[in-house]
């Protein structure tokens, strides 16, 4: 049974994946508004792109760049953590505030309150959602989206695609839901599936939100097609194109 828990649990989800991380490093370290730069995106490959406008080291770009996404996964992580931990303890001990606080979480990275605006596009902080859950999702997460990005080519579509596909895994995968137990959701709870399944297809619709752009310019053929096996030669900008 749902409880009051998830309105607070919103909340909190929210205010945490508000806080624009990318916009804050690159604000203190280069002294500019990252929404002024490359894709003007709020996020980790903007990060690198807006350190190799100011011809930093490729290094140093990509080093920051990494750093500021798994500093937004544990945004998705932790708000979904933090929520389950005071539910348990405090209030009502609701499962359920785990599918209202993880999206919640990317709705305030994707459109942020801070910046009176768009952020980022909420790759990074869904991943670490699904890091909640179990760790193991996210090389299975890696592979999908390699696997239907080789075929589908646009970033945008495949997505949409692996979500939906990582959505199903979680329902039908419940024994490998096991961590929940650390998080004081007992690994047994009879709808842990379906809250997991919910959780990430309500992330989906959040994660396309900020993906019109995107959509407009596949209908237009003015997208850029993925060539993800440039992966392999070392030219990871040109396969993410």
């Amino acid at each position: 049974m749902i409880t009051i828990d998830v309105l607070w649990a919103t909340a909190i989800g929210y205010l945490l994946g508000s806080i624009p991380i990318a916009w804050i490093i690159v604000k203190l370290w280069l002294k500019i508004d990252i929404r002024t730069v490359g894709s003007k995106n709020v996020g980790g490959r903007n990060v690198i792109r807006a350190f190799q406008a100011q011809e930093k080291p490729k290094g140093l770009a990509y080093t920051v760049g990494i750093i500021e996404a798994i500093l937004d996964m544990l945004k998705g992580f932790f708000a979904m953590w933090l929520t389950v931990w005071i539910s348990y303890t405090f209030a009502h001990g609701d499962p359920w505030v785990i599918a209202f606080a993880g999206p919640a979480a990317i709705l305030g990275h994707n459109w942020c309150i801070w910046l009176w605006g768009p952020g980022g596009k909420g790759v990074a902080s869904t991943l670490g959602s699904l890091a909640f859950f179990n760790p193991v999702f996210i090389p299975i997460w890696i592979v999908a989206f390699f696997v239907f990005g080789s075929a589908i080519m646009y970033s945008a579509i495949t997505y949409l695609v692996t979500f939906i596909v990582m959505g199903i895994v979680l329902f039908f995968w419940t024994w490998i839901v096991s961590p929940m137990e650390m998080f004081l959701v007992p690994a047994d709870t009879p709808e842990l599936g379906l809250i997991a399944m919910i959780t990430m297809f309500a992330i989906t619709l959040v994660v396309l939100s900020r993906q019109g752009e995107n959509f407009r310019k596949i209908k237009n053929g003015e997208a850029k097609k993925m060539k993800l096996w440039k992966i392999f030669k070392g030219k990871a900008d040109e396969a993410l194109k």
